[in-house]
């Protein structure tokens, strides 16, 4: 183990021991969904910015589509899954779209 990167322990344990950095707890499931459908060189700072609890723009519109597609397993209303379906696609197309503007493209 490198220097560096006894440093970088010797500050998580400190980090944690202060109680400025919580561990999650055992068995905590993480999603990375999200994580991976950013681009790469975005991954970074998303993931500092959702530490904080701030959350990027464009990955809320993939989160508010998880939800209604959540509402969407349990309806059982056909016009309003039908509107629920409708909100899912037009949220993950605003989505894509955003991805492909911070892309460049």
């Amino acid at each position: 183990m490198s220097g560096l990167s006894k440093l970088g322990e010797a500050m998580f344990d400190e980090a944690i021991a202060s109680g400025s950095l919580v561990p999650p707890a055992a068995g905590t499931t993480m999603d990375l969904e999200s994580y991976f459908q950013s681009p790469e060189e975005w991954r970074a700072g998303f993931a500092m910015l959702r530490g904080q609890g701030f959350t990027p723009p464009v990955i809320g519109l993939l989160k508010e589509a998880e939800e209604l597609e959540a509402s969407l397993a349990n309806c059982n209303d056909a016009a309003e899954r039908i509107r629920l379906r409708r909100s899912v696609s037009e949220l993950r197309a605003r989505f894509q779209m955003a991805l492909e503007r911070l892309r460049g493209g």
